[in-house]
């Protein structure tokens, strides 16, 4: 056992539980908890270790709860223990480890198994632990959509700004500094927390233009790297009660200005304060955490700039709409509870008709893991709802066996094996530099907008931001675009394999054997 370690009962329900007297016990010494103690709802309830000569030990063992008549209430078993026992079946959790936390994402079922812990078995102390509830309000919404009108929105929250609070993977837009350089000409203040370490590196506009920023009296801080692998959360906070966020970066390709071409992203801006609450509540964990630059400190950029914009052509623009009325906000936070089974999965298990998905990639598998996301948009074909999966046909298929042509043809295979009303297509460009879209649409009422890419590692390990937006008008203009971009698609890939099915061999077999017999009974007639 490591010093410091410890064990949360968490109570999932809307009702108080009294758990004086429970026990909590590793088979080899247990601990009473003490008379009095009531357990609120969404409340936790941390027993510290030792306690009462209970030593979990690393490579292995059991963590039980029991009710004051010692009765089982919940268990997790870890490591090599070979507790066969009630509460548990199949595959333990992995071993144990400094630093190291199991928690349980499936929290209103218990099905006595690893599967409610996985995929997620990480989680690191000093990690933020957010999980806000969802907000009904009544107020206003602006959907937006990258490449075709991302930048005028931004553009306008910007230029009517007194206090911009930025979290983005990466900022390499010179009209975006610009528009940030003049809010701070203005006595404005400018706080950007951004990745220290892009997969890729830093590239030379950036190291420009935050050193610019900073310069000009902007604070600008690096995520902090021991808490989350990668900061890939792409959100604003204007003033004391806007929100923006979505799937693009601030850059030419996320927010490109009118008539250049971008990747096919999904945006909202969000005027609501307790949705601004929550947002402030994480930006200022992340901010807190992270390390602060001056312009001296700023590395060397480590690439050059390589994107390109041109024009668009024969895109079809879409507006973005500004709706009055009434919304249910439920905020994705990676990896707080983005992989919580009642977040994005329980969304994708909700539909009942229709599941739209547009992504940069999905990877079929994770490791040794199954792809819930996608496992979950299997099961809801299998449930006979109709399933369309749009992915990005150049950027992310042409490497190894696990990319985007492979995934469709898997799919398009599965729904014809299965007779399942699914399908997945790759998005011919129409204007449209690559989909970097991060989006779900369910039923035309629910819209998840998120910046979370569909791999192990983007909800696992890093900081992401998203929300699921229930609302029949918002959803009907994402819909909308997903459409047009549906047309677009293709179901066959160029490295796609040629799949003839046997009966086809059998009768071009046949007709092949027919036509050389008839070939040699005419060659015998010519010669006689």
């Amino acid at each position: 056992m490591d010093q410091g370690e410890y064990v949360v009962i968490y109570n999932p329900t809307c009702q108080g539980i009294d758990i004086s007297g429970y026990i909590f016990t590793d088979l080899e010494g247990e601990f009473e908890i003490p008379g009095g103690t009531i357990l609120n709802p969404e409340s936790k309830y941390q027993i510290e270790l030792p306690a009462e000569g209970i030593q979990l030990s690393n490579s292995g063992d059991e963590v039980i709860l029991l009710d004051s008549a010692s009765h089982m209430v919940d268990c997790v078993i870890y490591g090599r223990s070979e507790y066969e026992g009630e509460g548990w079946q199949g595959s333990m959790l992995g071993s144990a480890s400094e630093e190291r936390i199991f928690r349980r994402f499936y929290l209103n079922k218990d099905t006595d198994t690893a599967y409610e812990w996985l995929p997620l078995k990480e989680y690191y102390r000093g990690q933020s632990d957010f999980m806000p509830s969802s907000k009904l309000f009544l107020g206003n919404v602006t959907v937006f959509v990258s490449p075709d009108c991302s930048f005028e929105i931004l553009q306008k929250e910007i230029r009517s700004a007194s206090i911009l609070r930025v979290n983005v993977y990466l900022f390499e837009s010179q009209d975006i500094e610009r528009e940030v350089i003049d809010l701070l000409s203005r006595g404005g203040t400018v706080h950007i927390l951004i990745e220290g370490s892009p997969v890729g590196g830093i590239s030379d506009s950036e190291v420009r233009i935050l050193r610019h920023i900073i310069e000009e009296g902007g604070e600008v801080r690096f995520s902090n790297n021991s808490l989350y692998r990668l900061n890939h959360a792409k959100y604003a906070l204007i003033d004391s009660d806007t929100t923006i966020l979505g799937s693009e970066n601030w850059n030419s390709g996320g927010y490109p200005p009118e008539g250049l071409s971008g990747n096919r992203g999904w945006g909202l801006v969000i005027r609501d304060w307790a949705v601004f609450h929550d947002m402030s509540s994480i930006f200022e964990h992340d901010w807190a955490n992270g390390i602060k630059v001056s312009s001296g400190d700023l590395p060397q950029g480590s690439k050059s700039d390589t994107y390109d914009p041109d024009y668009r052509a024969g895109h079809e623009v879409f507006e973005a709409k500004s709706i009055n009325g009434e919304f249910t906000a439920s905020m994705i936070i990676g990896p707080d509870n983005s992989l919580h089974y009642e977040t994005i999965i329980e969304m994708i298990n909700s539909a009942q008709k229709t599941l739209f998905i547009e992504q940069a990639y999905i990877r079929r598998d994770w490791g040794n893991d199954e792809n819930p996301y996608l496992q979950s948009a299997i099961n809801a074909a299998m449930q006979g709802v109709e399933v369309k999966i749009l992915l990005d046909s150049m950027w992310y298929n042409t490497n190894g066996e696990n990319d985007n042509d492979e995934l469709c043809n898997y799919l398009n295979n599965l729904a014809l094996q299965e007779n399942l009303n699914l399908e997945a297509r790759l998005v011919e460009r129409d204007g449209i530099t690559k989909v970097h879209n991060k989006g779900v649409i369910v039923d035309g009422r629910k819209v998840l907008v998120s910046s979370i890419n569909w791999n192990k590692h983007s909800p696992t390990y890093n900081r992401e931001i998203g929300v699921i937006m229930e609302n029949t008008e918002l959803a009907a203009y994402y819909t909308d675009v997903f459409l047009y971009d549906w047309n677009l698609g293709r179901t066959e890939t160029k490295s796609s394999k040629t799949i003839i099915n046997p009966l086809i061999v059998a009768v071009m077999i046949l007709l092949a054997a027919s036509m050389i017999y008839l070939m040699k009974q005419w060659l015998g007639k010519s010669g006689k």
